[in-house]
C-alpha cells in the first residue's frame, strides 16, 4: 500500500519553501471533529421535535439556486478542462447528498418521504456519485503527473504551476 502524504516535497510548496497547507490545518480540523460529538449529542437531547421556520421558501429556494450553481460550476470546469473541475466536482457532489439527506427527512407525509427517497436514489445520489467519481479520478491524474512535472523541472510559483527556464515554453496569462 502506498504511504499518503501528508506535506509537500520541497519541490511542491509555495515559494521559498512554505507549505501550500500550512502544517497546523489537519490538527485544527481534526479537533474540530471531536469537538462536533458532543456538540451533536447535545443537539439531539435538546432541539425541539418540531420547529417551524419562517423563511423555509427562501431557505429552500436559495439553497437550490446554490446548488444549480455548482452544477453550471462543474459543467463548465469539465467543459473547459479547468484545473478547478476537481473542486467543482466535490462541492456539486457534496451539495447533492445534501439535499438528498434534507429533502427526505424534512417530508411530512408518507408520500412526500416516499417521493424523496425515489428522487434521492435515483436522481441526486447517483448524480452526486458521478461527481465525486469526477473529482478522485482528477485528483488521481494530478498525483500520476506530480512526479514527471517534477523531474522535468516544473515547480509552483503564487499557486501556478511554471515551466522549467530552458522549456521556452511561457506561462498563460489569464
Amino acid at each position: 500500500m502506498r504511504e499518503i502524504q501528508l506535506r509537500a516535497r520541497a519541490g511542491l510548496r509555495a515559494g521559498r519553501g512554505r507549505w501550500l497547507v500550512p502544517p497546523w490545518i489537519a490538527p485544527a480540523f481534526g479537533f474540530s471533529a471531536l469537538v462536533l460529538v458532543p456538540w451533536v449529542a447535545f443537539l439531539i437531547f435538546t432541539l425541539p421535535r418540531n420547529y417551524s421556520a419562517n423563511h423555509w421558501k427562501v431557505a429552500w429556494a436559495g439553497f437550490d439556486l446554490g446548488l444549480a450553481t455548482a452544477m453550471v460550476a462543474t459543467a463548465i470546469a469539465v467543459g473547459r478542462r479547468s484545473p478547478f473541475a476537481e473542486v467543482a466536482a466535490a462541492v456539486t457532489g457534496t451539495l447533492l447528498v445534501c439535499d438528498a439527506w434534507f429533502d427526505v427527512l424534512t417530508s411530512r407525509t408518507t408520500g412526500e418521504v416516499m417521493q424523496a427517497g425515489l428522487e434521492a436514489v435515483l436522481i441526486e445520489l447517483p448524480l452526486a456519485a458521478v461527481c465525486f467519481w469526477i473529482a478522485t479520478n482528477l485528483a488521481r491524474a494530478v498525483e500520476v503527473a506530480r512526479p514527471f512535472l517534477q523531474a522535468a523541472g516544473f515547480r509552483i510559483e503564487g499557486h501556478r504551476l511554471v515551466p522549467p527556464e530552458d522549456a521556452g515554453v511561457s506561462a498563460p496569462s489569464d
